[in-house]
């Protein structure tokens, strides 16, 4: 199912003359950790070590793995070009080669109009064979490319679906290939159009027009919350690809503008125990747009968006409301 390209992963390890190599993998490719590992130390004169702790995207890149290693080697995650990482680091994107025409055929009557094609790095390699059929079944198909966070044509990410920006006037549906649904959420709420999504490990395919109104009812909820709210917490993520510490001091300035106080906190990992000892009414959360959407029944107190603080605020009406997006140059 899985290509981890270790031709192209072993040859650049001995380019680097690297004798310690850091392997990082998210949580679904972890179980391969210890097969990846052994096949790198057969096939060059290095020695691996396994990151346990969770990797979220290439924005998570173990920023201390200097102290223990040569390189870095993230699986799983095309690199964000407009970070600045470094030269020890190599970002592999695993591609996955996954049967999907049982599942086309159920997506035809969803789809309305022109049909723009979107996924996740996993799948780009399926685009060009799901536009071939797409147009031999009657439905002109467009691909976009995002900005500068972004690397391939059809691809978005759970903080960045810039690659939907060229297409919104010109579909009349999006077709999202690929598992979980916050992906296509995004899309659904930024465009209000039919989302339609076909899910290669579930082997299934689904609309979104039910979860997007359920979370939109959930945010709106929450920006209700927070309305009394007179101190808040903004969160700011160390994670150097989530880090939006320029956006956390400008949301304080705005709070303090509109009478209320605010605070900074500073954390790597964001869990609601690491909130108990800071009194406060909500939190905004400046990390990857996830947290707030996935993670907001975790937590005693209603957790926002910057977007949501603006409504909040009254600096944005409702019905130009959005999920929050790290946007590239």
């Amino acid at each position: 199912m899985y290509d981890f390209r270790l031709d192209e992963v072993t040859e650049w390890i001995v380019d680097k003359g690297a004798r310690t190599i850091a392997l990082q993998l998210p949580e679904g490719l972890k179980v391969h950790g210890q097969a990846i590992a052994e096949e790198i130390e057969y096939r060059t004169s290095g020695k691996c070590i396994l990151i346990g702790d969770p990797c979220y995207g290439a924005c998570d890149v173990d920023q201390r793995f200097l102290d223990y290693a040569d390189v870095l080697i993230q699986f799983g995650h095309a690199e964000i070009p407009s970070m600045e990482i470094g030269s020890n680091v190599l970002f592999v994107e695993v591609f996955m080669n996954m049967d999907i025409s049982k599942l086309l055929p159920q997506s035809l009557p969803l789809l309305k109009g022109i049909v723009g094609v979107l996924t996740t790095v996993q799948h780009v390699k399926m685009l060009p064979m799901i536009r071939e059929w797409l147009e031999d079944h009657g439905h002109q198909t467009v691909i976009g490319k995002g900005d500068s966070r972004i690397v391939f044509e059809g691809q978005v990410l759970g903080c960045n679906i810039s690659a939907v920006e060229p297409l919104k006037d010109q579909v009349g549906s999006f077709l999202y290939i690929g598992s979980g649904d916050f992906h296509p959420l995004s899309i659904a709420v930024e465009t209000d159009l039919p989302v339609v999504v076909i899910d290669p490990l579930m082997q299934e395919v689904r609309e979104l027009s039910e979860l997007r109104e359920k979370i939109l009812r959930q945010r709106h909820g929450a920006i209700a919350r927070a309305s009394q709210a007179n101190k808040f917490a903004i969160l700011v993520s160390t994670k150097i690809g989530q880090n939006r510490m320029e956006l956390a001091w400008k949301l304080r300035c705005m709070l303090e503008e509109n009478g209320r106080s605010a605070y900074l906190i500073a954390l790597e990992e964001f869990h609601p125990d690491r909130m108990l000892p800071f009194e406060v009414d909500a939190y905004v959360s400046t990390a990857c747009p996830r947290i707030a959407i996935d993670d907001y029944l975790r937590y005693d107190k209603p957790l926002l968006t910057p977007v949501e603080l603006e409504i909040v605020l009254g600096l944005r009406d409702w019905s130009n409301y959005r999920l929050d997006t790290i946007a590239g140059n």
